[in-house]
């Protein structure tokens, strides 16, 4: 079995959404070692409560941890550095995991070090099965958020702190650093976009100055 826990870091209206989320991490058919909830300033803390205590209460174990919110990314690694297992998902607490989602990470994890978990998004599937670092490098587009990982390439290139555009890079980092990337034939997570997301609140400038910055790392890494 897959030594693997999901995470999330949640602040502010997102608790709304645990239900649902923690809904697909029962579901699995390959339950993850553990779960991971980093609270960085929920406006409903009873949601983040009655989560761990679905999730216990279905023998998955759950730990939250708590601290004031500085940055996406630092929230981020707070809730991966709270999980000792050898792999990670970090499922943002407004998407869903299908069913199948560990199953597929567990049947690559072996010769891999990343696995590109395909989505459903606005009802299309959209995976990345032939995804490779090298793709990667040359600005290829074959990562979602909700990706899997091993924690030893996160211990090497956490995501960083600058901005909230922290995902492209953080892929970026580890193909830098040598990790196998590859991706599943079918979606395993829903992606729900909303106008809660931190995506949809970027100003035109800060998307411009968020492409500038992926493009350069793509080339040198350079972020710190």
């Amino acid at each position: 079995m897959i030594d693997l826990s999901v995470c999330t870091s949640v602040w502010g209206d997102y608790s709304k959404y645990l239900a649902a989320w923690s809904d697909s991490i029962v579901a699995q058919t390959v339950q993850p070692s553990r779960v991971v909830i980093f609270d960085a300033g929920v406006s409903c803390k009873a949601a983040v409560i009655e989560t761990q205590k679905f999730l216990q209460d279905n023998e998955i174990p759950c730990l939250v941890r708590e601290k004031r919110y500085t940055s996406m990314g630092a929230a981020r690694n707070s809730a991966v550095a709270a999980a000792k297992t050898e792999w990670i998902i970090h499922l943002d607490a407004d998407d869903e995991l299908l069913p199948w989602a560990i199953e597929d990470v567990q049947a690559l994890a072996d010769e891999h070090d990343v696995v590109s978990i395909g989505a459903m998004r606005n009802g299309v599937a959209q995976c990345f099965p032939d995804i490779t670092a090298a793709k990667i490098l040359e600005r290829e587009h074959g990562m979602f958020s909700c990706g899997a990982f091993r924690r030893s390439f996160w211990n090497q290139r956490r995501w960083h702190t600058h901005n909230s555009w922290i995902d492209s890079t953080f892929w970026v980092g580890l193909a830098h650093n040598g990790a196998r990337f590859t991706g599943t034939e079918r979606p395993g997570f829903i992606y729900n976009q909303h106008m809660d997301s931190i995506s949809s609140q970027l100003t035109p400038i800060e998307r411009k100055a968020a492409m500038r910055q992926w493009l350069r790392a793509c080339k040198e890494w350079t972020l710190t």
